[in-house]
């Protein structure tokens, strides 16, 4: 039975490993949620929302014959977080390592296959966070993003209300993300094409429509093409389904460090128990039957700060 006295956390694993995780794009949760280190696994903190917070209203009048000013009284309200641990593992087999010509590589084998499971449940916790319509206002786009109405889809429109919308409670987007399905659908539609480099010569073909071209069209310097994706059908079957699904586009401010700093939300991990950072890469030996574990994990919780940061543009994509 696995003994946490024996439990050997191998940061070098973890950091090599780490420096391979930046160079693979398509994993862009952290990018839109970024960690933020807890002292706590159970945390809470004071949040101002606009309504008791009175954020957005005009207060400040003319000094009264008495002397006094006109006093408001803001108010906060608590919300709070509790980190959780996720992680997967796998057995190095004596035999295998003796048959490999290099005992750590057959390590990092093995560390990778946990770390990509890892990462993958770590993904898609941030896609269902940050495209949940639960927690942000959602309004569907003017008219549904479906292949037959690439004549009639209005993505400059439905972005511009978005804007308008996030502007309205004192937000500043810098952020859009959207899937490559949905990106490549766009980049067709006719009213973008125009929007973008007005009337195009059909006979030419139109100007490619790019992340920096729509970034720039809109103000928003990050636009993400969310990639990834994930098999969800059971073990010998394949069902390919992108993590970040089609059915919207995020739009919202993101910001890092402490909350203060504002931004849509944060991975929040607790470092008393990650010593690697968001993936911590643990060796312990299985000696019953003759092997090394290696595990991956995380103690995290993906978490919503600030709602009014975000908005999701509903695309009813079909």
């Amino acid at each position: 039975m696995f003994n946490t006295t024996d439990s050997v956390p191998r940061q070098d694993i973890s950091t090599l490993l780490m420096e391979a995780v930046h160079q693979k794009e398509h994993y862009i949760g952290q990018l839109l949620l970024p960690v933020y280190d807890s002292p706590k696994e159970v945390g809470r903190y004071p949040k101002f929302r606009i309504a008791k917070g009175e954020l957005l209203k005009n207060q400040s009048q003319l000094r009264n014959a008495t002397g006094t000013y006109n006093e408001s009284d803001e108010s906060f309200e608590w919300d709070s977080y509790t980190t959780s641990e996720y992680g997967h593992e796998k057995r190095v087999d004596d035999k295998v390592k003796k048959e490999m010509k290099d005992f750590f590589d057959a390590e990092m084998i093995t560390a990778d296959f946990c770390m990509q499971k890892v990462m993958l449940d770590y993904e898609l916790a941030c896609a269902q966070t940050i495209m949940d319509p639960s927690q942000f206002t959602a309004t569907n786009g003017s008219v549904a993003y479906t292949e037959a109405n690439l004549n009639t889809i209005d993505v400059p429109q439905d972005i511009n209300a978005a804007l308008e919308s996030l502007s309205s409670v004192g937000e500043t987007p810098n952020t859009l993300v959207l899937s490559l399905s949905l990106f490549n659908r766009i980049k067709r539609s006719k009213l973008m094409q125009t929007y973008l480099y007005g009337f195009l010569n059909t006979t030419q073909g139109g100007s490619n429509i790019t992340t920096q071209v729509l970034g720039d069209a809109f103000g928003i310097p990050n636009v993400i093409v969310a990639r990834k994706t994930y098999d969800n059908a059971i073990k010998g079957k394949t069902n390919i389904l992108p993590v970040w699904g089609n059915n919207y586009m995020f739009l919202g401010d993101v910001q890092g460090g402490d909350f203060m700093a504002g931004g849509v939300g944060r991975t929040i991990i607790w470092d008393g128990d990650s010593e690697g950072g968001l993936f911590t890469t643990d060796q312990y030996r299985d000696e019953a039957r003759r092997g090394d574990k290696i595990r991956v994990r995380s103690n995290r919780v993906t978490k919503i700060i600030n709602p009014n940061a975000g908005y999701l543009i509903g695309t009813q994509w079909a």
